[in-house]
C-alpha cells in the first residue's frame, strides 16, 4: 500500500534543490502567519469593544457597590465636641470630605483654626437639621437606589471593563449641589431628591422647572450623566453651540446605554407634551438654528440658553422643553452610530471631534 506519510528530510531536499521554490514556499508560510495573526487581533479587539448597537449582556458581570452615608455621620456629630469627630470624618471620607468642606459648603479648610465652629454652624442651623429629618423620612434605607446604581455599574462596566467603579456617598448641602464627582468618586445629596411635592422646595422659593425633577427617581440618571462628564469630559478647543449639543447628545447616548430599561421622560426630565414637541418639530428646530447662524456661535449666553436648565427654550416657543437642542445633539449622535456600527461606545465617547461627529452622520431630520 502506498504510504501518503511525507518524509520530511527528503522534501527538505527537494526544495532546497529549487531555490525559487523553496522562497515562495517560504513566503507562503510567512504570509498564512501575518494573516493568522491579524484574524486573531481582529478577535481579541472585537472582544474588548463593545459595540453599542448590541444590547449588554452583563449576566456575570459582578460589582460591589457600597454607598456611604456622610450626612448621618456629620449630624450624628455632638455640636459640644466637633473637634475631636474631625479626624474621624476625615479619615472615613478622605477626598470627599475636602471636597465637601470646599466645594459644597465652602466653609474652607479643616486647618482653619474657625474651621470646627463653620462646622458646627453648619450642623446646628435649623434649615439645615430640618432637611436632615426630612432626608431621613425619604430615604431611610438606600437598598433600591444601591441597587439601580448596582446595575447602571454593571452596564458601564460591559461596555468599559478596565475602567473602576466609583465610591458613591451621599449628603446634604443646604440645597447647593444635586451630586459632584471626582477621580473615582460619585457624591449624591439626597436634599435635591425629597420630591415634587416636597413643602421645604415651596417655602425656599426653588422654581418649578426645577422641583419637577428634583424626586428619587432622577437620581440614577443625574449619576450616570455626571459620571460620564466626569470620564469623558468635553473638549473646549473649539467651544461653539454645536459641540455642545453634540457633546451633551453623546452623554445621553452613554446614558441610554447604562440604563436601557429606564424610560426616557425620566432621563431627559420632559413631559409627554415636551418629549413629543421634540419629536414632531426636529426639523424646524434644526432649520430655525441654520437659517439664524447659530451653530457656530460661540457666545457663552447663546450657548446656555440652548442647553442649560430652564422653563422653555425661548427660541423654539414657550412650548419647547429646555435643553431642546441636545435633542437635536443626540439625534446627531444616534444617527453617526447607526451608520458606523463598527464604532464602540468607548469609541464614541473618546471622540473629540464633534464637527467630524456632524459631518459623517448623515443628519437630516
Amino acid at each position: 500500500m502506498q504510504s501518503f506519510i511525507i518524509n520530511p528530510i527528503k522534501s527538505f531536499i527537494i526544495i532546497c534543490y529549487n531555490r525559487k521554490k523553496f522562497v515562495t514556499f517560504i513566503f507562503f508560510i510567512l504570509n498564512v502567519m501575518y494573516r493568522t495573526l491579524i484574524i486573531i487581533l481582529l478577535v481579541f479587539l472585537t472582544g474588548n469593544c463593545r459595540r453599542s448597537d448590541q444590547p449588554a449582556d452583563i449576566e456575570g458581570i459582578a460589582v460591589n457597590l457600597e454607598i456611604k452615608r456622610f450626612e448621618q455621620d456629620l449630624f450624628a456629630v455632638d455640636p459640644a465636641k466637633v473637634n475631636e469627630h474631625i479626624p474621624m470624618l476625615k479619615e472615613k471620607y478622605g477626598n470627599f470630605f475636602d471636597i465637601f468642606n470646599h466645594r459644597i459648603i465652602r466653609i474652607g479648610s479643616d486647618e482653619n483654626v474657625y474651621y470646627a465652629g463653620y462646622l458646627k454652624d453648619f450642623i446646628t442651623d435649623f434649615t439645615n437639621y430640618k432637611i436632615y429629618q426630612r432626608t431621613r423620612e425619604v430615604f431611610p434605607d438606600l437598598n433600591e437606589l444601591q441597587k439601580e446604581l448596582t446595575d447602571a455599574f454593571r452596564h458601564y462596566k460591559y461596555y468599559f471593563p478596565e475602567k473602576q467603579v466609583p465610591s458613591i456617598i451621599t449628603f446634604i448641602s443646604g440645597f447647593n449641589q444635586s451630586a459632584v464627582s471626582d477621580e473615582n468618586l460619585l457624591a449624591i445629596g439626597l436634599d435635591n431628591y425629597l420630591g415634587t411635592e416636597e413643602e421645604l422646595y415651596k417655602q425656599l422659593g426653588v422654581y418649578d422647572y426645577l422641583v419637577r425633577n428634583m424626586h428619587k427617581e432622577k437620581i440614577v440618571t443625574d449619576c450616570m450623566r455626571l459620571w460620564a462628564m466626569t470620564e469623558f469630559p468635553y473638549n473646549d478647543s473649539v467651544n461653539n453651540l454645536l459641540s455642545n449639543m453634540i457633546y451633551e447628545g453623546m452623554v445621553m447616548y452613554f446614558t441610554d446605554k447604562m440604563l436601557p430599561e429606564e424610560p426616557e421622560l425620566i432621563k431627559w426630565g420632559y413631559t409627554e407634551k415636551e418629549m413629543s414637541f421634540c419629536k414632531n418639530n426636529e426639523k424646524q428646530m434644526w432649520t430655525y438654528l441654520i437659517e439664524h447662524k447659530m451653530l457656530f456661535d460661540s457666545d457663552k449666553f447663546t450657548i446656555s440658553k440652548f442647553t442649560r436648565e430652564g422653563p422653555f427654550t425661548k427660541d423654539f416657543t414657550s412650548e419647547s422643553p429646555a435643553r431642546a437642542a441636545v435633542w437635536l445633539g443626540y439625534s446627531i449622535v444616534n444617527a453617526y452610530m447607526q451608520r458606523h456600527k463598527n464604532i464602540s461606545l468607548q469609541g464614541l465617547m473618546l471622540e473629540k471631534d464633534y464637527q467630524k461627529i456632524l459631518n459623517q452622520s448623515g443628519y437630516n431630520p
